[in-house]
Parts: C-alpha cells; sequence; structure tokens
C-alpha cells in the first residue's frame, strides 16, 4: 500500500510566516517576493489573529492563512493553532462569544484570564479553548495545524483530546537558536503521540518574521496534480506532503501482510532512521550512502513508525506517522 503518493507534481510550500500585518518585518509583497525567488511554489501568510486571503496565479499560489494562539502558561496551556485555506472569515475569538456553528458546551469554553500591568491597570483576556478554535477553522473551509509543540513547552498529552487537526510542526526554524532556545524539532512528540495510538501529520515551516536567516530552512512538500487552491488543500487534507529541511521522500509503501516500509528518497541522504514505540529493534538507523532507498521491517509489538532522512549536512526530512499491524 503506497502511503505517500508519487504520482503528481511536488510543490515546495512554507505554510507559516509574518508579515507588517503583525510583527513581521516585512511587507506580504516583498515576504512573499523572497519565496517565490527562492524556488518556492506556494506559501500561507498567517498573520497573528489577521487572516489573510487568497493570491493566485502568474505560476505562485498564497494560500488564506491565519495564526490564532491561546493559553497564559499559568491557566491555561500555549496552543497556536494555524488556519490555512479558509474560504472565509471565521471568528473573533477574544470577546468571550460563540460563533456561528459552534458547539463549545463546559468541556470547549474558554477561560477569562485577569492581570495586572506594569501600570497598575488590571485587565481581563479571554483564551478560547483550543478546541473551539480548530472547530472554526474547518467550519470555514480550512485546515487546523499545531503549531511549534516544542517552542510552546506543551506536554504531549495536552493535544490527545483535540480532535481535527490536519498535523503539527515536527519543525518550526524561528524556534531554534538564535532566535529562540533550540526548540526548533518537535519530532519527540510524535513518538508519544504514536504510543497512545495517535498518527500525527508533520509540517515544517520556518514561522518566518525578521527574514534575517530563519527564512528558507523549513519545507513542507505536496504532491498534487497541479498547483492550485483545490489540488493543494485536497492533498493536505489527504496528508499526501511531508516535512523537510533538505531530503526528499520520494515516495513510501508499506507491505501490511510482511510489515514491511519500503523508503524512496533523493540520493543526498545518507542515512535513514525508523522510529516506532518499540525501544529496541533491527535496522532501525541505516546508513544508505546515496543509495536512494531503504527498507524496515516493523514488529509485532509496533503500533505506528515514522521516518527521517538525514543528508551529509544533516538536514533532516520527516514523515507522518503512520499506524502498522493490527492498528493500520
Amino acid at each position: 500500500m503506497r502511503i505517500l503518493e508519487n504520482r503528481g507534481k511536488w510543490f515546495k510550500a512554507n505554510l507559516h510566516m509574518h508579515t507588517t500585518v503583525s510583527d513581521g518585518a516585512l511587507e506580504p509583497r516583498d515576504a512573499v517576493a523572497i519565496y517565490r525567488s527562492a524556488g518556492y511554489d506556494l506559501v500561507a501568510i498567517t498573520d497573528h489573529r489577521e487572516e489573510s486571503p487568497l493570491w493566485e496565479g502568474d505560476g505562485f499560489l498564497v494560500l488564506p492563512g491565519v495564526e490564532w494562539d491561546t493559553g497564559d502558561v499559568e491557566h491555561q496551556p500555549v496552543y497556536h493553532i494555524l488556519g490555512i485555506g479558509m474560504k472565509r472569515e471565521t471568528v473573533d475569538f477574544y470577546s468571550g462569544a460563540p460563533y456561528e456553528g459552534a458547539a463549545l458546551g463546559r468541556g470547549r469554553a474558554g477561560i477569562w484570564v485577569t492581570t495586572r500591568g506594569r501600570s497598575g491597570m488590571r485587565r481581563s483576556e479571554y483564551h478560547p479553548h483550543p478546541q473551539a478554535v480548530i472547530d472554526a477553522i474547518r467550519a470555514a473551509g480550512g485546515i487546523a495545524i499545531l503549531a511549534h509543540p516544542a517552542w510552546s513547552v506543551m506536554a504531549a498529552e495536552e493535544m490527545m483530546n483535540l480532535r481535527g487537526l490536519a498535523g503539527a510542526e515536527i519543525f518550526n526554524s524561528i524556534s531554534g537558536q538564535p532566535w529562540n532556545p533550540g526548540r526548533s524539532e518537535s519530532s519527540s512528540y510524535w513518538d508519544q503521540w504514536g504510543k497512545k495510538g495517535i498518527y500525527v501529520r508533520a509540517f515544517a515551516n520556518d514561522d518566518s518574521h525578521l527574514y534575517e536567516g530563519e527564512h528558507l530552512k523549513g519545507f513542507t512538500m505536496i504532491n498534487a496534480p497541479e498547483l492550485s487552491e483545490e489540488a493543494v488543500m485536497d492533498a493536505l487534507r489527504r496528508g499526501n506532503f511531508y516535512a523537510s529541511c533538505g531530503p526528499r521522500f520520494y515516495g513510501l509503501e508499506l507491505e501490511e501482510d510482511s510489515r514491511l516500509l519500503k523508503v524512496e528518497c533523493s540520493e543526498d541522504v545518507e542515512a535513514v532512521a525508523f522510529y516506532t514505540n518499540t525501544p529496541w529493534g533491527d535496522r532501525n538507523y541505516q546508513k544508505i550512502r546515496g543509495g536512494g532507498t531503504a527498507a524496515f521491517r516493523t514488529s509485532a509489538t509496533d503500533r505506528f513508525v515514522r521516518v527521517e532522512l538525514i543528508d551529509k549536512e544533516g538536514r533532516k526530512a520527516w514523515s507522518h506517522a503512520y499506524p502498522v499491524g493490527i492498528y493500520a
């Protein structure tokens, strides 16, 4: 069974970036121009709490996007959630009011938090429940992506009850040094989630703000028949994409009867790492030195498998976590 298809065309995307509309250093058109000139095929502008429109045509695609945030660390965990590809505006999440189609109830209600500023003035701020954010993005026709769980210092279980996420950022460039402590990679969460039977899709993004070296590092490769909003969004919903900082996947095939996972990749890959919930294993790390293929047989105790490609410069690419064995 092919779990990563290679039938269409591959499109290079950055789905997390900021502009002067919120706290980015560049105007939207200037930020887009950087990615276009670097060979990307599409981006999403995801300014904080400000939804961007669709730009389509002339061989480049800019998907509608936004980054919603909630949580204050003390009273509620921090969640940053990207909305990509919405057909209409979502809502004002920060007024405390329910929105059209909301199924909040007690379990999805947000919280009001009162803080005191330096001047001594007290200020109340509403933090919506993360599930309400996800539901609203989906109701508006978009997909919801959990941003930088390592930067947010999430506990793995803080995501486990959320429903409807299209995936999470396994890599977020600006979360690393020197812009932040070294929390750019969040891959260990995939193992914690996979152990619990939650199979999360992986995105890699820059989260560009400064455009001073944190940009043009992480990207998501999407396999779609054409570069259009409809085709790209369909591929994202189906999971036909992977995350990377350099190496390329060309295909993944899982033989269910034999539990054999076959990997096709670019020839710059020097090693392939296979991750499962079983601590021990045979050939979990393989040096292939430009061979372009690798294979791994999962064990009877495995409930998921995911793959990392590593090139000679140490750059990685990440597959999603896939269920295997009786869990497939």
